[in-house]
């Protein structure tokens, strides 16, 4: 397989649209989707050409499908992590002895789109994004936050273009 450098990974995927939901904090969904437009416009690993969000795929923490939408997403990151995870394992990479000793090529490559999960990189094998934490995940802390004021935060779906 020929495979692409780490800013080029739409090439080794084979697809020109993604497909996300962010967690971002908006007193509404107009100020929410600012909200993550201008963080498009700043983010310098990933650059769409596109970007549409449709406040009819939209959820606010008021709704009562938040907490399960949010937990579905996050769910998906794992399973990104996990897939990549086996796709590693495949290749008789089981310990970090064996990393230590990969030669640069597609298997570091994966191992690089872990590390951004992990570290709260946004990239285009994202799926949930927690905009108010930079994080792949959710911490208890904002978990709270959500629950003290659930007017404040929204779940976007995004699809862009490269």
């Amino acid at each position: 397989m020929k495979t692409h450098d780490i800013l080029s990974r739409e090439l080794d995927l084979g697809k020109s649209k993604y497909y996300h939901e962010i967690l971002v904090k908006g007193s509404d969904f107009d100020s929410a989707r600012k909200r993550v437009l201008i963080f498009f416009e700043r983010y310098q690993l990933v650059r769409y050409s596109n970007i549409q969000m449709l406040e009819s795929s939209a959820v606010s923490a008021i709704d009562e499908n938040f907490n399960e939408r949010l937990q579905a997403a996050i769910s998906k990151n794992r399973q990104i992590i996990y897939r990549l995870s086996e796709e590693i394992k495949s290749e008789n990479i089981l310990s970090l002895d064996d990393i230590i000793a990969l030669p640069q090529g597609y298997k570091t490559k994966m191992l690089h789109v872990i590390t951004h999960f992990m570290d709260g990189f946004f990239g285009i094998d994202t799926y949930f994004y927690n905009l108010e934490e930079d994080s792949h995940w959710i911490s208890e802390k904002m978990l709270e936050k959500i629950k003290n004021n659930p007017s404040n935060y929204w779940i976007l779906c995004i699809e862009a273009e490269i």
